[in-house]
């Protein structure tokens, strides 16, 4: 039924959405995420321009990956388009440069090392956030001289 349904096997290329992180490992699954297919072409959702440059570099050795977990050559090219991603939590995202310091609060040893992560970037979080609502400070002005 399948076959007759889909000749040219389009559907069984979206399974790689179901495998796309164990191919391309975290580190780029949580940047980049597989967005549509047409005619041979799949598109990939990137986060960054960065990234995407990086990806460009690394196109046929994902489509060869890729085809070889499908079992066939279905993916001819992969396109890269800039977009959000849904998996950003593996790596946290590179900080801005801040014009100001931020005061980051110490926190207590914690021995598991993916809880103390996740609570650096909540603490970093809430900092930032402090230094955006606090209202600038007025530089004190030596007093005018008046003659």
């Amino acid at each position: 039924m399948l076959q007759r349904i889909d000749p040219d096997k389009r559907l069984e290329v979206y399974r790689v959405w179901t495998f796309w992180a164990e191919e391309v490992g975290e580190a780029i699954a949580s940047r980049a995420e597989p967005a549509g297919f047409r005619a041979g072409v799949l598109s990939v959702r990137v986060s960054s321009a960065s990234w995407t440059q990086e990806l460009q570099f690394m196109k046929d050795t994902l489509r060869e990956r890729l085809n070889a977990r499908l079992g066939e050559e279905l993916i001819r090219d992969i396109y890269f388009v800039s977009g959000s991603v849904a998996r950003r939590e593996a790596e946290p995202a590179e900080e801005p440069i801040a014009s100001k310091p931020i005061a980051v609060p110490l926190l207590p040893p914690i021995r598991d090392p993916e809880l103390a992560a996740v609570f650096r970037r909540i603490v970093r979080a809430h900092a930032r956030r402090q230094a955006r609502t606090d209202p600038p400070r007025k530089k004190s002005r030596p007093p005018r001289r008046t003659e």
